[in-house]
């Protein structure tokens, strides 16, 4: 358990945390990983300009809805 390392605000948003940690590492299987070409091809199957770039997490991408 994290406490009290990272300051939240009581005991109970610890456990929250710790909750969903374990969710996430037991996810891992079912995540669909793209590279940044095959999410913008996705995307532009969706709106003409997608914005694909490598962010702090992985890919993240923009794509406006044409009107």
């Amino acid at each position: 358990m994290y406490y009290p390392h990272f300051g939240l605000r009581d005991r109970q948003m610890y456990y929250e945390w710790m909750l969903l940690d374990t969710h996430d590492a037991l996810t891992d299987t079912y995540k669909h990983r793209r590279t940044l070409g095959e999410m913008r091809r996705f995307l532009r199957t969706l709106c003409p300009d997608p914005v694909v770039t490598a962010g702090g997490n992985g890919v993240e991408a923009f794509c406006r809805k044409p009107q």
